[in-house]
């Protein structure tokens, strides 16, 4: 594990806001899924999803195109999602072709997968902490545009808005 990603995520405030959601309720992960399909679709990306980012991995709330162990173990570890980048950041973060970034060649996920590019923005929580992120991955290197970033930031919106109406 890597303690110094741990220390950054594992923020006790931060982790109690993500507590306070019902993640688990089915209509959120409803609009979550509608809402990741729509953000794929507007900006032709193969994959999208909202996620948060716990202590050690990120946690998929939503998703349109996700398939195989990820799906089915919705999420992934910390160190392998590009998710993290957007939340230590705490703003867009865009990888143009992951086999060529530094960062991310030796990524599992990119070898595994054939991840090749992302784009995701922050979900910020009303506590202002970076609770995740909603992104979009694709298989080919791609530039992304202004305007698919601002899909993305106005999606935010949207998945923190309907994560309020689900704090307990």
């Amino acid at each position: 594990m890597n303690t110094e990603l741990y220390d950054r995520l594992g923020i006790p405030e931060r982790i109690r806001e993500i507590a306070g959601y019902d993640l688990y309720s089915a209509e959120l992960r409803a609009s979550l899924d509608a809402l990741s399909e729509r953000s794929a679709k507007l900006i032709e990306a193969p994959v999208s999803l909202v996620s948060v980012m716990l202590d050690t991995s990120q946690f998929i709330i939503g998703s349109y195109g996700v398939s195989g162990w990820v799906a089915y173990a919705q999420g992934t570890p910390a160190e392998w999602a590009m998710c993290t980048h957007t939340v230590l950041a705490g703003e867009p973060y865009c990888v143009v072709d992951a086999l060529e970034d530094p960062k991310h060649t030796d990524n599992p996920m990119v070898r595994m997968t054939g991840l090749r590019s992302y784009l995701g923005v922050p979900l910020t929580g009303f506590g202002g902490h970076t609770l995740g992120a909603h992104c979009v991955i694709d298989a080919r290197p791609r530039v992304f545009s202004d305007a698919d970033r601002a899909v993305l930031t106005d999606a935010a919106e949207q998945v923190m808005r309907l994560l309020d109406v689900h704090r307990t």
